[in-house]
């Protein structure tokens, strides 16, 4: 389609109801082709049209007038537009406007008045339009009635077409009634649905106060901080029994293959399964580190075995089941030696070294057993395997505070690097060499053994300081060591950016919003509409916030479509050079809304 775009930019606030004087003229012959563009702003940034209907109501200059909806183009930056109907166009002369904002709410807003003209064309001279008031909310209201009055002509055309005085009159009449009952009913005649009215989704519910949702959100109790949740991720995911402690259960009616039991963990196997050490009641403990599987079984019905075997490195091939020596069979064969009276081996006191022992009465065999088997006072392998399964490492002091501490002068990375531990904890005095942040930090690092390429050590360093800032470093044995700190920047830190006016020079002065800037990270961000001359400095900013050898933008113009060239000198000036757009005459500013990367 073709149009004859215009651009009215609007900005809403207390001087909404001034007439804004616009240059726009359209014909009599632009027959579905004058369309009014609105750029709406509110505060120097774009006006979100979300839940809202928008409505311009047109007086012209013969005392028509007309009130129709706007199409909304961008409801995120505030755009809309407007295309005059053939009846509005037919119009001529000066045409008052005003544009009102209706929220789904029941709030309104006024945002701007302004006029334009319809000039009459010279195909038109013959035209003389009449007063017409049209409102579109009315179109239902209007089919209703003539409705009524074609159901009045169908009943009445047998009548010789002839209408009386009085019949005419009692047919108004009707028509009447029916339009003031229709138009007090506020019982929803139409049986409008949410759904029609774009509220489909919502329930009809209760909403919880903005005073409730403030408490809440403020609420510590119920919500976690960014601390609790590295902790509570830093502790054991990988499960290795039962939600309640138990072992992992694989039942009798289970065909259990032992050569797919390969996580880390503690089963219960209530069948002998495949490749597995030929024990129907099994309690299976298995470890891994990398491609090499250790499984240890032991017999869970007579107690009297224990095997094992592990999977090479080449992740197929496992050794066979080896049986370990267990209490029981020890013990048997120690009972069967030790019911031995005839001193097989002619062993004296003095070859077992106990020459100086005087030949006295012993402990009974009774008592040796009794102590033997105190299970209390005694460990078994079970035991022994939990215990050496546990952490050994220690990632933190005894008393539970930081295993590594540099105060002033102290290099907390090379402490680190000394610690030659996999894991651990440390806390950095804000004097400290390397320290990465002049207020106290905490934190936690990891660091590998010799690395497979044998180059050197791997590693990594999370610190956080007391003023909440997080700071992060990676070792790396094969290169430069250190990479050195790095400060992770966070929302808040974009939120508070600090905007500030530029300078504006040979007479540019500021349109809808300020001219401002304001530098975050390695961008320069500028916004706002100024009205200057090309060509010539329009405004200038500190130099320390420019690239090293300037930089050149493109920005919009306002009053018609086009661009302008915006250039950033190294010295802090700024000028609009060239302009590309549909009417220059049209031109009213220049939106300075821009990003430049600063190297």
């Amino acid at each position: 389609m073709i149009y004859k775009n215009t651009n009215i930019t609007a900005s809403v606030d207390a001087n909404a109801d001034v007439v804004k004087r616009t240059s726009i003229t359209f014909s009599t012959q632009d027959v579905g082709t004058a369309k009014l563009n609105f750029n709406l702003f509110k505060d120097g940034v774009p006006l979100p049209l979300s839940a809202v209907k928008g409505t311009l109501v047109l007086l012209m200059a013969d005392g028509s007038r007309f009130q129709r909806d706007i199409t909304i183009t961008d409801k995120i930056n505030g755009k809309a537009e407007y295309v005059l109907s053939n009846d509005e166009i037919k119009h001529y002369g000066d045409v008052r406007a005003e544009l009102v904002l209706y929220y789904d709410n029941k709030q309104s807003l006024a945002v701007i008045k302004f006029n334009f003209a319809i000039s009459k064309s010279l195909i038109d001279t013959d035209i003389a339009p009449t007063a017409e008031y049209y409102i579109q909310t009315f179109e239902d209201l209007k089919e209703d009635i003539e409705t009524i009055v074609a159901d009045l002509q169908e009943k009445f055309k047998d009548l010789n077409n002839v209408e009386t005085k009085e019949g005419a009159q009692q047919k108004a009449d009707v028509v009447q009634a029916n339009l003031d009952t229709h138009t007090s009913n506020k019982s929803n005649p139409h049986n409008v649905t949410k759904t029609q009215v774009g509220l489909g989704n919502v329930d009809n519910m209760q909403q919880a106060s903005k005073q409730d949702f403030d408490l809440h959100v403020s609420d510590g109790v119920k919500h976690i901080s960014t601390a609790e949740r590295s902790k509570w991720n830093g502790a054991q995911i990988h499960k290795i029994t039962q939600d309640d402690g138990r072992v992992i259960y694989k039942s009798a009616t289970d065909v259990t293959d032992y050569n797919d039991l390969t996580d880390t963990g503690m089963y219960l196997i209530y069948n002998k399964g495949l490749n597995g050490p030929g024990l129907p009641y099994t309690f299976l403990l298995v470890m891994s580190s990398k491609n090499t599987l250790v499984q240890i079984a032991y017999d869970g019905y007579k107690g009297e075995q224990v095997l094992f075997r592990l999977r090479k490195n080449d992740s197929i091939t496992w050794t066979a089941w080896v049986e370990l020596e267990s209490n029981v069979g020890a013990q048997k064969k120690v009972d069967a030696h030790a019911n031995r009276t005839d001193n097989p081996h002619v062993v004296t006191k003095a070859q077992v070294g106990l020459d100086k022992v005087d030949n006295v009465q012993q402990a009974s065999l009774a008592e040796f057993n009794a102590h033997n088997y105190n299970s209390v006072r005694h460990v078994v392998q079970a035991d022994k395997d939990k215990w050496n399964g546990a952490q050994l490492s220690k990632i933190t002091a005894d008393h539970g505070g930081v295993s590594i501490a540099a105060n002033e002068g102290e290099d907390i990375l090379q402490k680190i690097v000394d610690q030659g531990r996999a894991m651990g904890t440390f806390y950095a005095h804000g004097k400290a060499v390397n320290a990465p942040s002049t207020y106290s930090t905490r934190g936690i690092f990891h660091l590998t053994g010799l690395s497979s390429d044998g180059k050197g050590m791997y590693g990594w360093v999370y610190a956080t300081d007391y003023k909440n800032n997080v700071f992060t470093n990676y070792y790396d044995g094969s290169t430069t060591y250190w990479q050195g700190w790095k400060k992770l920047v966070t929302d808040v830190e974009y939120d508070n950016l600090m905007w500030q006016n530029v300078t504006l020079k040979n007479g540019a002065a500021t349109g809808d919003r300020p001219f401002q800037y304001a530098k975050w990270g390695n961008l320069l961000l500028l916004r706002g509409h100024i009205t200057a001359t090309r060509e010539v400095v329009c405004g200038t900013i500190p130099s320390d916030r420019l690239p090293a050898n300037g930089a050149a933008v493109m920005v919009p113009v306002s009053g018609t479509t086009g661009y302008s060239k915006l250039f950033v000198n190294a010295s802090g000036d700024m000028k609009l050079t060239g302009i590309h757009s549909n009417n220059d005459s049209n031109v009213t500013g220049y939106y300075m809304d821009a990003v430049v990367a600063l190297n």
